[in-house]
């Protein structure tokens, strides 16, 4: 039992990356034929049964399976907005982590978990009342150093609990009160503590919102409002049915990795340890690598100034889709927020409101219109006009449903997927709009817009991997290193951009006859240097390389781990129709991309070490950008090649790509060569390329970059 909590915990998502303190197991995990897959089976049964001895030997080390039933009934509870339970779980958690913590049998060894029910369910014990709750809270994270950590939260939660009732008090006297006078009304001296509780009021369905300005019309829930602030309050419309009329769901293609030719891809790192960022400058604007023959700086009336609400922006077929997907724009009162396009030929920008929030949102930069899923699951697409095309309810239909009984997102499966919303986490509309993708965790259908199944593929089970990523091989955490680094290491084998698989692979054989010790000594240094620049290239050593003949054997090769786990869904983290809009590329967890053809057959497979966030594709180039990293390809070439941040916003319009970050902009040429960085003093509102010309606008200024001189 204790295993199986375990599993539930640190099986899957986020919190597995929490634990430092997993106990030291090696395993070596093998692939190949039959008898391979059954001795690796064994192996994974005995490592499963020893690990779950190990554990429930040092069960004291973990609060137990009563713990973590509460804290399964907490998150359920707040997901659904039933406070008073949510409030209930944790006062009945605090006594079982209070026992864990006095069991003297733990020696003072104790993982390091997340403890939400004294983060998130302080806040339930507040928003209900619970002083009493809240004061065992409290005296709990005093007494014992392990909690020592949520002491500041602690402290926030008695404060929260008179801020809760004295927001309350002051909405009850004076409705429509706007909410940037309340944090002196309640004589608080945090006024984002304050914003954030009222949130939890409205959550809570206490606390009406109606947008006033750049700020909210509070009112208790059930008194009436002026007819100004009535208007400006946004009700979702009704569901609307699906339009998949089938009752038995269809079969999905189960995707068989042997028959593809893998392209192994320079490994994306998960994070940079020293940050990727622009340099900084004192100037409203800077061209700093002299890229430019002419820069103008002009300011902006402040009636031409950007709205800042329109955050999100895409190129798309004429010109640029720019989205206030928070309501922050006059344009989105009484609406879930707004959509502008504006065309690359000038003129007055065309806005309209949006039908539902944006949860999900997917443009095609060779089509018109776009693609919304709201996290009630609505598919709402938009036509070039801006207004609704057709809508389909997504959770409804029989592969969401057969998938959820499959991988039991009602149990213990849902621990590790989530909620509906997150389960259901991509979609892709084609450049006609013709047809959608969407995913349900680890599968994509794809759907006409008439509601008929096109086809459907699921992706294989995930290799064994380990969270200390010792693990090397395809996706599973080989070597990385910076673009220059690569740079560097495509050097050593005496190659440059644009390279493919198979170059590299050559020269490197090319290379160890040349530098062999045993057939010319005194190469040893130097054949060390060949061997690192393959494996930053590639991801894998060319002694693994050689024992492998296909896709999944590369994905999944032996290796010493310090701990592991295996099987299981890899998750579908991004999805995409091609520039033509004639294939589907999908992206997985494990850093997998694959082309999909018509008929939901693979046609290739991409490696970039960790999972993608975006995808695009124009009629020549494929753009893979995960949260470090953007590759260019030209088929199977490797052409471009530029690190990033975690925080940056692509755009590829007239035969060039703009990477744009807070406060600067890299530009690229289509394969991706670096041609120029502009950066600004203050953060960036709005970039875009007018005839050939680099547009940055700030808050108050423009800056136009004029002929490049690359």
């Amino acid at each position: 039992m204790v295993f199986s909590i375990f599993k539930k915990v640190f099986g899957g998502g986020k919190a597995a990356g929490r634990d430092k303190e997993l106990p030291a197991v090696r395993e070596t995990i093998g692939s190949g034929d039959d008898g391979a897959g059954s001795e690796l089976s064994s192996r994974f049964e005995n490592f499963e049964r020893e690990t779950k001895e190990r554990l429930e030997a040092q069960s004291h080390e973990m609060p137990g399976q009563a713990y973590f039933s509460q804290l399964q009934a907490l998150q359920d509870s707040i997901s659904d907005r039933r406070y008073t339970d949510a409030a209930t779980a944790t006062r009945k958690s605090l006594p079982l982590i209070r026992k864990w913590l006095e069991d003297p049998m733990g020696n003072g060894k104790r993982f390091n978990l997340s403890m939400p029910a004294l983060t998130q369910g302080g806040t339930m014990l507040a928003i209900t009342g619970d002083r009493k709750g809240l004061v065992m809270l409290h005296d709990l994270v005093l007494e014992f150093d392990h909690l020592e950590e949520y002491r500041v939260d602690a402290e926030k939660h008695l404060v929260a609990i008179n801020l809760f009732a004295a927001i309350r008090k002051v909405v009850a006297a004076k409705p429509g009160i706007l909410q940037n006078k309340m944090k002196s009304e309640v004589g608080a001296e945090d006024g984002r503590l304050v914003s954030n509780l009222i949130s939890w009021l409205v959550k809570a369905g206490e606390v009406t919102r109606a947008k006033n300005g750049k700020t909210y019309a509070l009112y208790l829930d059930g008194v009436e409002m002026s007819g100004r602030d009535a208007s400006a309050v946004y009700t979702e419309p009704p569901r609307p049915v699906s339009h998949q009329a089938r009752s038995k769901p269809g079969k999905p293609i189960e995707l068989n990795l042997e028959k593809l030719t893998l392209v192994p891809l320079p490994p994306s790192p998960k994070a940079w340890t020293s940050q990727c960022t622009l340099p900084t400058t004192s100037e409203a604007f800077e061209d700093t690598k002299g890229a430019w023959r002419e820069l103008i700086v002009e300011p902006i009336a402040p009636a031409d100034r950007p709205d800042s609400a329109f955050r999100k922006h895409f190129t798309t077929h004429g010109g640029v889709l720019s989205f206030d997907d928070l309501a922050k724009s006059e344009a989105s009162l009484g609406a879930p927020g707004a959509v502008m396009f504006t065309s690359e030929h000038g003129g007055t920008p065309m806005i309209e409101r949006l039908e539902r929030p944006i949860y999900a949102l997917n443009v095609h930069p060779r089509g018109q219109g776009f693609a919304t899923r709201s996290k009630t699951n609505i598919l709402t697409v938009y036509g070039a006009d801006l207004k609704v095309d057709f809508e389909t309810d997504l959770s409804t239909t029989p592969e969401v449903a057969a998938g959820r009984r499959r991988l039991d997102l009602g149990g213990e499966g849902g621990i590790l997927w989530g909620e509906p919303h997150l389960a259901l986490n991509c979609i892709a509309l084609s450049p006609s709009r013709d047809r959608y993708v969407y995913t349900h965790v680890d599968e994509a259908w794809c759907i006409d817009r008439d509601g008929k199944l096109l086809w459907g593929v699921r992706m294989p089970e995930r290799p064994v991997e380990t969270y200390h990523q010792t693990l090397k091989g395809g996706g599973m955490g080989g070597p990385t290193g910076t673009a220059v680094a690569i740079k560097e290491a495509l050097g050593e084998l005496e190659l440059a951009l644009p390279v493919t698989p198979d170059q590299i692979r050559q020269k490197y054989r090319d290379l160890v006859r040349e530098l062999h010790p045993d057939l010319n000594p005194g190469n040893e240094e130097r054949m060390k240097t060949v061997n690192a620049s393959y494996e930053t290239l590639t991801g894998v050593s060319y002694n693994d390389l050689q024992r492998k003949e296909n896709a999944e054997d590369l994905l999944t090769f032996s290796a010493t781990v310090t701990f592991m786990t295996g099987g299981g869904p890899d998750r579908l983290q991004a999805a995409a129709f091609s520039g033509l809009g004639d294939t589907v590329l999908l992206g997985t967890s494990q850093g997998r991309v694959l082309r999909i053809d018509g008929s939901g057959k693979p046609i290739a497979l991409y490696d970039v070490g960790t999972a993608p966030i975006r995808i695009l594709e124009t009629d020549r180039y494929l753009y893979i950008q995960t949260f470090t990293r953007l590759y260019v390809l030209e088929g199977e070439s490797l052409v471009g090649l530029q690190d990033c941040t975690t925080k940056c916003d692509l755009l590829v319009e007239e035969g060039l790509i703009l990477l744009i970050e807070n406060k600067g902009v890299r530009v690229l040429s289509e394969a991706g060569r670096p041609l120029g960085i502009a950066l600004t003093k203050a953060p960036i509102r709005r970039a875009w390329i007018e005839g050939g010309v680099l547009m940055v606008e700030t808050r108050t200024h423009r800056g136009r970059f004029t002929s490049l001189m690359g």
